[in-house]
């Protein structure tokens, strides 16, 4: 990604954005489709009629194995042209389609776009608005959608030239979880880690860069890769835009909408895998996910057998999340003769012994005595699709709780959190889309993430790990106040109670 020309605190961009009078940014629009062509064709004219200059935008249409092929009608941009992609018994769908034709393309945005989609005339230039603007942003264009349309390429093209877009359906539908999801959140400029779902494939653009640095689509992916895609550009840092300006319809219903207990059925298990934000489809699983909640790194060079337990115990003892272990320590020593009665490596030894067989556990080497600076530490993390990064060493303080630090993060947003104790042991969470930024601009991480997102470190002692404690509800409390009235053996017992089911009612969350 193009480094920024300034670091954003979080998800902020300006209020307003006037589109661009003397643009420059050049577009390959995206169309991957399996046969259609009548809808493709109403896609391709609405897209004639966009005000962005022609010049600057080219359109690939990438045919995954329609029959008959796709054609190229008369009514298209200038610059459209159609790729074949070879697909076979074990290389078909969208996500491997569409990652085939943008491999060969060079403009310096995408935009992604349905074979079904009918454009408003300034919907390309209300996304490119924000492209000039800033290089990390994603941009989800506004649809509505509709169930009958009447019009041909040519009578669709006369109206958008003269100003009719909103008249063509007076009658249409929104997606009421979706919009609820980017109104919540101030259209993103709140955005948490569940604001992932807003991205859909209709209509989103991002630069060639920014697609290529998170890999484009995943192939395991044959429906739901667009939610996947999500994720990923979330994790690593992008700015979602929903551009209510960019207006557009959407020819038809979803697939998810004519088979909706089929289709999750069959997302549901990949879902799982790949994205932690679905952590409700995790919880309580037999099964190690593909991608893991948190990755861990230990420096396990003074570390005990007992603390390294103790460590993993904690992070494991959640039902809702699951790690992956990056084990730092001079591990090559391990390999030389040794006595059982006169061991000096006896701690990292039975530390390895415990985990070798286990594939969450990875060992990298770390010899000496050096004492690795925050932004080491954080420069060895490559975020890809995990949320969280955990970091400790040595013997963490008793009062250490990973699982309340995770806990206390999400409520706070901050970027980076941290804990020293007397020792001088530090143990710290980061946040994955805050250290991907962080990393793109370059220079001090720390002080790129407390720029950007925010960071604290605090004593180890002033650190609150304790979990939020809800208020019941009224008939929670009138349940256990019955059941302590059953069990109540003297009348004077009584009085004893009530005091305490006061200090219970005027219980707060933290």
């Amino acid at each position: 990604m193009e480094t920024m020309k300034s670091i954003p605190y979080r998800y902020n961009r300006p209020t307003n954005l006037d589109l661009v009078e003397k643009p420059t940014k050049t577009v390959a629009v995206i169309i991957s489709c399996r046969d259609g062509q009548d809808k493709l064709n109403l896609t391709l004219a609405s897209l004639a009629a966009q005000t962005y200059p022609q010049k600057l935008f080219a359109v690939y249409v990438i045919d995954d194995g329609s029959n008959p092929a796709i054609k190229l009608p008369k009514i298209r941009p200038s610059k459209t042209s159609i790729i074949k992609f070879g697909n076979s018994t074990t290389k078909w769908g969208k996500a491997e389609a569409t990652n085939f034709g943008a491999s060969k393309l060079k403009e310096e945005i995408f935009w992604f776009l349905d074979a079904d989609m009918v454009l408003e005339p300034s919907h390309l230039a209300h996304h490119m608005k924000w492209h000039h603007e800033a290089d990390d942003y994603l941009i989800l264009g506004w649809k509505r959608f509709v169930q009958e349309w009447n019009y041909s390429p040519q009578e669709l093209l006369t109206t958008l030239n003269s100003g009719g877009f909103q008249e063509l359906h007076p009658v249409s539908e929104v997606k009421e979880q979706w919009e609820a999801l980017v109104t919540n959140t101030d259209d993103l400029r709140s955005a948490t880690l569940a604001s992932f779902r807003t991205l859909v494939g209709a209509t989103f653009s991002m630069t060639r860069k920014s697609w290529e640095s998170v890999g484009g689509y995943n192939p395991e992916f044959k429906l739901g890769n667009d939610t996947e895609l999500g994720w990923r550009t979330l994790i690593n840092g992008l700015r979602y835009v929903p551009e209510r300006e960019a207006h557009s319809w959407h020819l038809g219903l979803t697939r998810i909408e004519t088979n909706r207990d089929l289709v999750i059925a069959h997302n549901r298990p990949i879902f799982a895998n790949y994205i932690p934000g679905f952590g409700y489809m995790r919880k309580g699983s037999d099964f190690d996910f593909k991608v893991p909640d948190f990755e861990v790194l230990l420096d396990c060079r003074l570390m005990t057998s007992q603390s390294f337990h103790k460590v993993v115990k904690d992070l494991q003892s959640s039902v809702h999340t699951q790690a992956r272990y990056r084990l730092m320590g001079p591990w090559e020593k391990l390999a030389g003769r040794y006595s059982v009665s006169d061991d000096p490596h006896e701690q990292l030894r039975a530390i390895y012994r415990s985990c070798f067989g286990d594939a969450r556990f990875t060992f990298e080497n770390l010899a000496g005595n050096e004492h690795l600076s925050v932004n080491e530490i954080l420069s060895k993390v490559k975020v890809k699709a995990t949320p969280f990064v955990f970091f400790t060493e040595g013997n963490p303080d008793e009062g250490v709780i990973f699982s309340g630090m995770h806990a206390h993060i999400l409520s706070t947003g901050n970027g980076l959190e941290g804990v020293v104790d007397p020792l001088d042991q530090r143990t710290f969470i980061a946040l994955a889309p805050a250290l991907s930024r962080a990393q793109k601009v370059g220079g001090n991480l720390q002080e790129n993430i407390q720029n950007g997102w925010g960071l604290r470190w605090q004593d180890v002692s002033q650190f609150d790990f304790g979990l939020p404690m809800p208020r019941p509800t009224v008939r929670q409390f009138f349940r256990m106040v019955l059941g302590s009235l059953k069990r109540l053996k003297n009348p004077g017992d009584l009085f004893r109670l009530a005091p305490k089911a006061l200090k219970v009612l005027k219980l707060k969350k933290r």
